[in-house]
């Protein structure tokens, strides 16, 4: 169908090529060729049969028929040949797909999927709600925020730039519960739970507020007081690993936001060059090493 005359029209946005990935194991024909990091907009680390189907077309069409999934959920397709960029991102943005993921800026956000049975909170669209907000924001370097719905954080929430963790304060309700039943005890990691006949015993010191025994209590004799989420700044992965220091506990969605507007406001006032460069600033963790956690967090 001619755009034109249908009244169509798309405006196409910049390409993003993945610096230092060199295109392999493909026969160059007319020219050179790009590797394209793609995530979706609106956000979501769930991407539909129409998303993937739109992928899978790119990457035997115009690429190699290679694909690859980043650690952060985006789609990379390597070996796209460069005369056919503008069909690649037109089929690509149809199915709500963009370039991106990469470069010094906020990073597609990552959360995980809310059916998981260890799940304390769902973070999927508190995830979109941050992403919305803070998403693509330019920043001094690259800058990752990782939900996770439990303390198991399988997202590797400790090692981002920002860390949630979802995470329940338990009570113990009155009454007794089996005598034989063991299983809070039997599943705590932390042995914060003690049985003494029917009564149950909560060791709130040792307690990580990880839920186990809140979902393996068959009686409701342990139930959630509170939930909400922990709150950790400055890890970091990559040749230097380093873990975020907790500077929140039990905060809820909407004062997530407000943190971590502040905490990315801080991170472009503070930020310098690395020593012995002009070019490269430094990632939040440096600047936390250097000024101190609480300097950093003070005005």
């Amino acid at each position: 169908m001619d755009e034109k005359a249908s009244g169509f029209s798309l405006e196409m946005p910049k390409v993003g090529v993945i610096r230092g990935v060199k295109a392999k194991d493909v026969e160059l024909v007319g020219g050179k060729v790009v590797n394209l990091r793609i995530c979706a907009r609106p956000y979501s680390n769930i991407y539909s049969v129409t998303q993937l189907r739109a992928i899978k077309t790119v990457s035997e069409q115009y690429g190699s028929g290679k694909v690859h999934l980043s650690p952060r959920h985006n789609f990379e397709i390597p070996e796209i040949r460069n005369k056919r960029i503008d069909d690649t991102l037109k089929l690509l943005y149809v199915a709500g797909l963009f370039p991106g993921g990469a470069g010094t800026s906020v990073r597609n956000i990552f959360t995980c999927p809310d059916w998981c049975s260890q799940s304390v909170l769902p973070t999927q669209e508190i995830g979109k709600m941050i992403s919305t907000n803070f998403g693509d924001r330019d920043m001094p370097n690259k800058f990752t925020i990782s939900f996770a719905g439990c303390v198991n954080g399988c997202s590797r929430p400790h090692n981002a730039d920002v860390g949630i963790i979802a995470v329940g304060k338990v009570k113990v309700a009155k009454g007794n519960c089996a005598d034989q039943c063991n299983k809070c005890v039997e599943v705590c990691p932390r042995q914060a739970i003690e049985k003494n006949g029917g009564k149950v015993l909560l060791k709130e010191k040792n307690c990580n507020f990880c839920g186990k025994c809140v979902k393996a209590c068959p009686q409701n004799i342990l139930t959630f007081a509170s939930t909400g989420f922990k709150v950790m700044i400055g890890g970091k992965e990559g040749a230097s690993v380093a873990f975020g220091s907790v500077i929140a506990d039990f905060v809820k969605d909407f004062e997530l936001l407000e943190i971590i507007e502040n905490v990315l406001q801080k991170y472009q006032e503070k930020a310098k060059f690395r020593p012995a460069s002009q070019k490269k600033k430094e990632r939040l963790t440096e600047v936390i090493e250097r000024l101190g956690l609480e300097s950093f967090l003070a005005d």
